[in-house]
């Protein structure tokens, strides 16, 4: 496709050919076609190269990775490879709406301070049944607060401006997402679109009981980051991370034994959030965003099975993958 694209869609995937097809048309499909669709074969054994080279549209552009490397650096490798003004990414099992490249690109062309849109989604399982909607946060600072415990961002639904779309870092073979939203939100804002964008594709996991663990680890090491970049004045320990995420953090990442109700981390929690309303007091909307997570605080002791979450929609955590990488330990979803 010659000369600069206006959006490239980065979609790396692994051994996903049974629903590598679908996701793929959902974006050669969409209805903003000045596109590239950035493929990253993370070295596949299935018919996934085979399908690849079948393709005829000029806006597909494949990169193959003769070995298995992982989720973080075939996103890294694709994205090298990225000539758009904006960055959307899509995982290999995900179905983009038609309007989804139409409607991020015209926000982020009407709101030149935002960085980065993501959007809502619909859940749906293997077969594309619906399971429910999965409404996210719009603002940037309900965003930036959410983001001190948890993802705030569903992966597959983002798209960046590509100038500030750094890369993933190689420490971090889970949650990479994660770790890149707490080094931009320094540097720009955020939104979600309230329309569900993207339908997104809940499979059943098969990871170990230790390697749960090990990404809970990770997610809290990133927390601590979080914390660090967004909430410098109010310095937690790596301790007091991990007893707040698994109270207040999202479904996928909280622990059962731990009690929400217990006074002294909603103490620290209410702490935390006045350190907030401090720090970004000169934002439009602090006001606001301070007194619906004050609300939320109030109602969580009373909140009726707070931490029950059903069977279907809960998945290992915290699962970040963008195509099933096989290192990637599932898929990043927003808590």
């Amino acid at each position: 496709m010659p000369g600069q694209p206006a959006i490239s869609i980065l979609l790396p995937t692994h051994n996903d050919v049974r629903f590598l097809p679908e996701a793929i048309q959902s974006i050669l499909g969409q209805t903003h076609a000045d596109l590239e669709l950035v493929v990253v074969d993370d070295g596949s054994t299935d018919q996934t190269a085979a399908y690849l080279r079948s393709l005829a549209d000029p806006r597909v552009r494949v990169i193959r990775l003769d070995t298995n490397r992982g989720i973080t650096a075939a996103l890294n490798a694709g994205l090298a490879e990225c000539r758009g003004k904006y960055v959307a990414r899509m995982d290999a099992d995900d179905i983009a709406e038609p309007d989804r490249l139409r409607r991020q690109s015209e926000f982020l062309e009407a709101n030149r301070d935002i960085g980065i849109v993501g959007s809502s989604r619909l859940l749906i399982d293997e077969q594309g049944k619906p399971i429910a909607p999965a409404p996210a946060m719009t603002d940037d600072l309900s965003i930036r607060w959410k983001c001190l415990l948890g993802n705030p961002l569903a992966h597959p639904t983002v798209m960046l401006r590509r100038e500030i779309f750094v890369g993933y870092d190689l420490n971090y073979r889970s949650a990479q997402d994660y770790e890149l939203w707490t080094r931009l939100l320094p540097l720009t804002r955020a939104a979600n679109l309230a329309e569900p964008l993207l339908r997104y594709r809940i499979r059943p996991s098969s990871i170990s009981r230790s390697r749960q663990a090990e990404q809970l680890a990770n997610h809290d090491r990133i927390a601590l980051l979080a914390n660090r970049r967004l909430l410098p004045s109010f310095p937690l320990t790596a301790e007091q991370i991990t007893q707040l995420r698994g109270r207040y953090g999202g479904q996928s990442v909280r622990d059962e034994a731990m009690d929400p109700a217990d006074s002294e981390w909603i103490g620290l929690l209410e702490q935390m959030l006045s350190a907030f309303a401090r720090i970004y007091a000169s934002h439009a909307g602090i006001d606001r965003c301070v007194r619906q997570q004050r609300e939320r605080i109030r109602n969580l002791p009373r909140a009726a099975g707070y931490t029950a979450i059903p069977a279907r929609l809960r998945q290992t955590p915290p699962r970040s993958r963008g195509g099933s990488t096989s290192d990637s330990g599932g898929r990043s979803r927003p808590e």
